[in-house]
């Protein structure tokens, strides 16, 4: 109730609709709903930071992501996670199994629907997306999973990134194979520059036709490797040799993906809907590669934090190769 006071006091103090509300913080139904009772239906649109998490909790997750048709109309390739397959298991059990082990993206999902239903009753006229984000990367990410495998990489073949054998994952593409080939994750990312971008161009642009009140689009890179190959890319954006060594284990020390979901996200909405092109994964490491070369400088006590989340052997090497120290000064980007 006190967010929502604050909320419609400065919606009052504007003295007009907000023409984008862009939430990155609502983190279940009640934000949401905290946050319509404050607007009171006074915007535009609401675009609503979700998470492809929400994906985990689905009736496709329940039935163990076994193969099955496009959700997104493209015919006989291969499957893959369109905006439609977020459905809920109509079975109780099942989605409480989900919710148990996915709390993150079911508490998500749960927040698209408030603002689905709150939408629909009380914001006539308003229009609500949510942004289905996979895991996020760019300058100044503050979880420096990227800046770690950075580190990684400059660290040395002693001690190699490791990837995971496809082969012991808990949920495998197929049943069964005939063969010891490897069946790998797909990585899905999204550039952090991507998504600021994408909300402002909100700003200019009218709903597609036919869109829902309240639609869901992934946002993401178009290019979606395994992991081994996106250490590949991180490596020739850095400049260093390419493919670099690295480790196969069943159970890898590894920062990215966050999820383990055996099929890649669906880009076409936002590619043909939307009318929207990501930034090519490659651009997007060099980017980020030339961000970390330096932040070793300028923000030392971060790229010390990134290269303490890896192994003892890797951690020192990397610290040497980047001239850190363990003492860094009080320089942050925090």
């Amino acid at each position: 109730e006190g967010f929502a006071r604050l909320l419609d006091e400065a919606t009052r103090r504007l003295g007009s609709r907000w023409d984008l509300v862009a939430d990155f913080s609502a983190y279940n139904g009640r934000d949401i709903r905290a946050a319509l009772a404050g607007l009171r239906g006074r915007f535009g649109r609401y675009a609503y930071i979700s998470s492809d998490s929400v994906y985990e909790v689905s009736a496709w997750a329940g039935d163990g992501w076994l193969p099955r048709r496009r959700a997104d109309g493209a015919g006989e390739e291969e499957p893959c996670v369109a905006e439609a397959d977020s459905a809920r298991p109509a079975d109780k059990a099942t989605q409480r199994r989900l919710r148990k082990a996915e709390d993150y993206g079911d508490r998500k999902l749960e927040a698209e629907e408030a603002l689905a239903a709150g939408l629909a009753e009380h914001a006539a006229g308003s229009r609500g997306i949510a942004l289905r984000l996979p895991d996020v990367i760019g300058p100044f990410d503050d979880t420096f999973r990227l800046m770690a495998y950075w580190h990684w990489l400059h660290a040395g073949p002693e001690e190699p990134p490791q990837v995971p054998d496809a082969r012991a994952a808990k949920r495998p593409r197929l049943e069964k194979k005939e063969t010891d080939v490897e069946d790998p994750v797909p990585l899905s990312v999204v550039f952090s520059q991507d998504v600021a971008r994408f909300i402002v161009a909100l700003l200019d642009t009218d709903a597609p036709k036919d869109a829902p009140l309240c639609d869901a689009v992934n946002l993401a890179c178009e290019q979606q490797p395994d992991l081994r190959a996106f250490l590949g890319l991180l490596a020739t954006a850095a400049r260093l040799p390419a493919p670099p060594k690295v480790v196969t284990k069943a159970r890898p020390k590894t920062f990215l993906p966050s999820v383990d979901r055996p099929w890649s996200l669906s880009c076409r909405r936002m590619l043909e809907v939307y009318r929207f092109a990501p930034t090519p994964l490659p651009e997007v490491l060099r980017c980020c590669a030339d961000w970390f070369e330096k932040a070793c400088t300028e923000f030392p006590r971060d790229a010390l934090r990134a290269a303490m989340k890896l192994p003892p052997g890797a951690r020192k090497q990397a610290i040497q190769s980047a001239g850190l120290t363990c003492t860094p000064s009080s320089s942050s980007s925090s």
